[in-house]
């Protein structure tokens, strides 16, 4: 009997080191990675076949879960339709204590008060914000079969019958595997709710399915197999 022990893996550990997704230009395999430049960090993909490059804006991340990802924009916005989050922290110049904190989420941009009245947490003292004076993002939500970042289609990505398979890189593939074949499921963590595996459809989790996942994910290790090694770009 094989056993499969839960440690308490969160989507995020699994989007490192890279993330495989698929070029735009080619439509064939490309690389969203994260790169240490001195004391900063910047975000780039970039395509193994083609000329593909492009630096990706640094992504602030709220959810513990990755379900949720927000573009640091104030610029732009006109072109956006869908919900957005506005954010106000600043201190209080009165008291110079306290600090005037907001943050909401609106469905559309046409929501959004002209003014945003707040008080401060200290002195109770109350302020009104304008649209230049508060932080205003776009908020989206991650789609099956894309990257829950940049919206890349993923690279490792399988439709089964209940639905879609995907997988970030080879290391997410691994570990999927692991628990899908495993006969006995156990955990060693209190809170389950942040676990990968506890986000995981049901028809995933489901025994009576997993010929049919493993069969999948033999086709995908396939797939990740048929990559050459690069040198690095």
């Amino acid at each position: 009997m094989y056993r499969f022990i839960d440690q308490g893996v969160s989507s995020l550990s699994l989007l490192k080191p890279e993330i495989w997704v698929h070029c735009p230009a080619c439509q064939k395999l490309a690389k969203i990675i994260e790169i240490q430049e001195g004391e900063s960090e910047t975000v780039k993909v970039f395509c193994t076949q083609c000329t593909y490059r492009k630096a990706l804006q640094h992504i602030r991340v709220q959810s513990y879960d990755y379900m949720r990802y927000y573009f640091n924009l104030n610029q732009n916005m006109a072109e956006w339709s869908g919900t957005c989050e506005v954010e106000i922290n600043t201190k209080c110049k009165i008291c110079k204590e306290g600090k005037y904190k907001y943050l909401r989420q609106y469905t559309r941009k046409s929501l959004i008060p002209r003014e945003i009245t707040v008080s401060c947490n200290f002195c109770l003292r109350e302020s009104r914000f304008d649209d230049s004076a508060y932080t205003l993002r776009k908020v989206s939500y991650s789609k099956v079969g894309f990257d829950p970042y940049y919206a890349y289609p993923l690279f490792l990505n399988i439709a089964v019958r209940h639905g879609q398979i995907c997988v970030y890189n080879p290391m997410h593939l691994e570990i999927l595997k692991s628990f899908i074949q495993a006969d006995l499921r156990e955990r060693k963590f209190p809170n389950y709710n942040r676990s990968y595996f506890s986000r995981l459809p049901a028809w995933i989790k489901s025994t009576r399915n997993r010929k049919e996942i493993l069969k999948a994910i033999l086709r995908l290790e396939q797939m990740a197999s048929t990559i050459q090694p690069l040198t690095n770009k």
